[in-house]
C-alpha cells in the first residue's frame, strides 16, 4: 500500500493558530497523525476488494451447481419411479 503524508507540523501550526497552546497542538498533531496511518493501513484497494469478491462469487457459483446436480439426482429417480407406477 502506498504511504500517504501527513504534515504534522502544518496541522500543528494551524491548531496554535485558532488558540491551541504550542504543546496542545503538536500533541493533538501527533495523534492525528497516528490515527491518520492506522486507517490508512486498514484500508483495502478496489482491485483487492474486487478479486476477493471474485473469489467468492466463484464458490457461491459452484455450490448451487453442487446443489442442483445433488438436487436432480435425488428427484429425477424418484419422479421416474413414480411416473412408471
Amino acid at each position: 500500500m502506498s504511504a500517504v503524508a501527513f504534515d504534522t507540523l502544518k496541522c500543528a501550526r494551524r491548531l496554535k493558530a485558532v488558540g491551541f497552546t504550542q504543546e496542545q497542538a503538536e500533541t493533538q498533531a501527533e495523534v492525528m497523525a497516528e490515527a491518520f496511518v492506522s486507517n490508512v493501513e486498514t484500508l483495502v484497494t478496489k482491485d483487492y476488494l474486487d478479486a476477493r469478491l471474485a473469489v467468492t462469487d466463484g464458490k457461491i457459483r459452484l455450490l448451487f451447481w453442487g446443489q442442483g446436480v445433488i438436487f436432480a439426482a435425488i428427484i429425477i429417480p424418484t419422479l421416474r419411479d413414480l411416473l412408471i407406477i
